[in-house]
């Protein structure tokens, strides 16, 4: 108990809290039995997860290295029955019901994946110099990315491509290498908004190449890959219907259709701003109890933090989440093993993503994605996952000497 820290303790409690009574803000209104509605339900899964939590603590930092190939196959079996068996909600295949449960093998599949990874690229060094020492990363990468985009649910995806990235620098990538690395996304993403920018990137990669002194074949190689891209994503852009076009451009920009796809978040920026300094008050809130912000217990909570709230909630909320994840990744100043470190790296990517996205995406300054919000939305599977992830970080913290 002395061994704990207290702060990342005490400011996980409080998240979970805050919650907690946010959820029960929002979903009060329901009219169902008290032990049917989302709030004792969230209770139930926090209970779930932080039992699973205390198991993990108390587990030999050493396991973790010897079920790290199992727990991934068997992720990808789980993936695998969700693409021919799943659940199909809202026109997403996602879920498994498993003994009267259901279960979003998506979210568990970041946990194995953070472990496999960590046990990969702590034996092994990467380098964009030595392309052979990315094929098994790679590998490791796409198999889950690509199921878990396939169910679809971009979202989720994209969650494994940011603990990737941090991976790869912790593991030996400069940043500079990680802009080289990602740069035919961006070239992709950029040659669909505006030809400007995109000649921008192509001529800022060539000079970063040339400054850093890159060898001719991998500058060469960079090149044609962002270019080639470039071309390919105008083609497939051009030959798109215009209703295809149009959803793809509601989607980077919501005021474009501000009854259709852009209502959302409309609605959620309304909630938030109507919040002023101190907010309205504890379920008071219009936006929220007259149903005019959508999926407000689960995508959309920050939004309900903010209008009841206000900017001071939402601040004392975000200063939490901060101290989390600054004590978080301390962990890996206190043991030089490279394996507790990417694991360390990886949960806090992990929850820190799922922050940074679902904040911004409240407010308009991101598309929809439907990330929730750690220890603040509903979910089952997702409220379990970071429990998990609470659970490996104290894990490493207290026993990652002994690796």
């Amino acid at each position: 108990m002395k061994r704990l820290d207290w702060l990342f303790m005490t400011s996980l409690i409080l998240l979970i809290g805050i919650g907690i009574v946010l959820v029960y803000s929002a979903t009060s209104n329901s009219g169902l039995i008290w032990y049917k509605t989302e709030w004792f339900k969230q209770i139930i899964h926090f209970a779930i997860g932080s039992l699973m939590a205390v198991v993990i603590v108390l587990m030999p930092a050493k396991s973790w290295k010897n079920i790290a190939w199992i727990a991934y196959f068997l992720s990808i079996i789980t993936l695998l029955m969700v693409m021919n068996s799943g659940h199909i909600s809202k026109g997403a295949g996602r879920w498994l019901d498993i003994a009267g449960f259901r279960l979003q093998p998506s979210e568990f599949a970041k946990i194995t994946y953070l472990l496999i990874s960590s046990l990969w690229l702590s034996k092994n060094r990467v380098s964009i110099m030595r392309p052979k020492t990315l094929i098994v990363p790679g590998l490791l990468f796409i198999v889950p990315f690509s199921l878990v985009l396939k169910q679809p649910n971009l979202s989720t995806a994209l969650v494994f491509t940011a603990m990737t990235l941090v991976h790869l620098y912790w593991a030996g990538f400069r940043l500079v290498d990680l802009f080289l690395f990602v740069s035919p996304v961006a070239s992709v993403i950029l040659s669909s908004v505006s030809t400007l920018y995109w000649n921008l990137l192509i001529i800022c990669v060539f000079f970063i190449s040339i400054k850093f002194k890159f060898p001719l074949w991998i500058i060469i190689l960079v090149m044609t890959f962002d270019i080639g891209s470039g071309y390919v994503s105008q083609m497939v852009w051009n030959s798109m219907e215009d209703h295809q076009r149009s959803r793809i451009l509601t989607f980077i920009d919501p005021m474009r259709d501000p009854k259709g796809e852009g209502y959302q978040v409309i609605q959620s920026q309304v909630a938030i701003g109507s919040g002023g300094m101190f907010g309205k008050g504890f379920g008071e809130g219009s936006q929220t109890n007259l149903a005019f912000l959508p999926e407000e217990h689960t995508d959309f909570i920050f939004s309900v933090l903010g209008e009841q709230f206000g900017f001071v909630g939402t601040f004392v909320v975000l200063i939490l989440f901060f101290i989390l994840l600054w004590r978080g990744i301390m962990i890996c100043r206190l043991h030089p093993d490279n394996f507790v470190n990417l694991v360390v790296a990886g949960a806090c990517s992990i929850l820190f993503f799922h922050v940074f996205v679902n904040v911004a995406m409240t407010i308009g300054f991101m598309p929809v994605t439907g990330l929730p919000l750690p220890f603040l939305s509903y979910g089952g599977s997702f409220v379990i996952t970071c429990m998990i992830l609470v659970g490996l970080l104290l894990n490493m913290r207290l026993k990652g000497k002994d690796i």
